[in-house]
């Protein structure tokens, strides 16, 4: 004789069967960061730097690191070229530093609230000497395209590490002057 069956209980009150669990790796905490501070996986911190000392707030140039960099979807330098030598991290290191310390956003451009890339090319001698610059993209602020080929008018850039070209280098640089509002 068949035996009769149990009714099933509802699935509210089923109790669900153990499942398998596999160790996971401890995760890595994320320390405490500014707000405009990006935590990368691998413990990378990316963030904003602190604005220089007397600039207003809102207002410079676009130093920040470029998200992508991380996703690996660009490159370190993208708005710098160098053509014949062969430059290395601690020279791109250098070239920036001299950039942040001789760029800076014109008081006029502020003013007018003017915003925009200028690329300039800049020929320089194997010891760093600025023998050249030129506007290769000006933007329509004629502040900006000032602010951005005047420095390095006769500067003494960081010199180059050889091999480079006795004939000396081409730097192209191109500067984004951006105006945020706060």
């Amino acid at each position: 004789t068949p035996r009769p069956r149990q009714a099933e209980a509802p699935a509210s009150r089923r109790e669900a069967a153990p499942r398998a669990t596999l160790p996971q790796p401890p995760a890595q905490a994320a320390p405490a960061l500014p707000p405009d501070v990006v935590w990368l996986p691998g413990g990378s911190p990316l963030g904003r730097p602190a604005p220089p000392s007397g600039r207003p707030q809102g207002q410079g140039l676009d130093l920040l690191v470029d998200p992508r960099l991380a996703e690996g979807l660009t490159t370190p330098d993208r708005d710098v070229s160098v053509r014949g030598a062969a430059v290395g991290a601690d020279w791109r290191a250098a070239f920036r530093h001299w950039l942040d310390q001789n760029i800076h956003y014109p008081q006029r451009a502020v003013e007018l609230r003017e915003s925009g890339s200028v690329r300039v090319v800049v020929s320089v001698a194997p010891d760093g000497r600025v023998r050249s610059v030129r506007l290769a993209m000006p933007s329509t602020s004629p502040s900006l395209n000032v602010a951005t080929t005047f420095p390095f008018s006769g500067a003494q850039l960081p010199p180059f590490p050889p091999p480079v070209d006795p004939a000396g280098a081409t730097i192209e640089v191109t500067v984004h002057y951006i105006l945020t509002p706060r």
